[in-house]
């Protein structure tokens, strides 16, 4: 329980920290801002406290009060509570859930190779001139690559899929980019 409580106010600090180094292409409020971060710590410390889910696997994007669910999940059972669990907090408008149930356990050598992608894919959409972004989540599994999180625009959600596919390794794409 204590390591729970400990892993559940690192999370904090590192979005309370890291969150006011993003920047943003439609404006928002310093208001708007710091009630979205807020919305997002909550929503994740609920998911890790919950027994079903596991809220280390599940990422929380959250724009103007709508939350965004993504990540690789074990059971449907966990996609289930994960939604029931971010409606559940005060303030929040809506909640896209595109958390995907895996396959089974990945083999070590698997999550290895999952990592070395999200990596590439990571450096891929940085890179690229037209997304250059750190705002957009990227979880992998087996090969299969789910981008997640808010874009300022289409053109944007295409180049970053478009980025993805090329990348090597890259067996799918699961496009749960959402334009402002």
């Amino acid at each position: 329980m204590k390591s729970k409580i400990l892993i559940v106010l690192t999370l904090a600090l590192a979005f309370a920290a890291l969150g006011g180094c993003s920047t943003y292409g439609k404006s928002r409020t310093a208001g708007e801002y710091i009630d979205d971060k807020s919305i997002a710590t909550r929503t994740k410390t609920a998911l890790l406290a919950d027994s079903v889910t596991d809220g280390l696997n599940i990422d929380v994007e959250v724009d103007r009060d709508r939350v965004q669910l993504n990540g690789f999940v074990d059971s449907q059972a966990q996609v289930d509570r994960a939604g029931e669990i971010a409606r559940s907090i005060s303030n929040v408008v809506s909640v896209e859930n595109n958390l995907k149930v895996s396959e089974g356990d990945r083999m070590t050598g698997e999550y290895i190779d999952d990592n070395v992608l999200q990596a590439r894919v990571n450096a891929a959409l940085i890179n690229d001139p037209i997304t250059k972004s750190l705002r957009i989540d990227v979880e992998v599994n087996r090969g299969e690559v789910s981008l997640g999180g808010f874009v300022d625009s289409d053109e944007a959600r295409a180049a970053a899929v478009a980025t993805t596919q090329k990348t090597k390794g890259v067996i799918k794409v699961i496009n749960n980019l959402t334009v402002r």
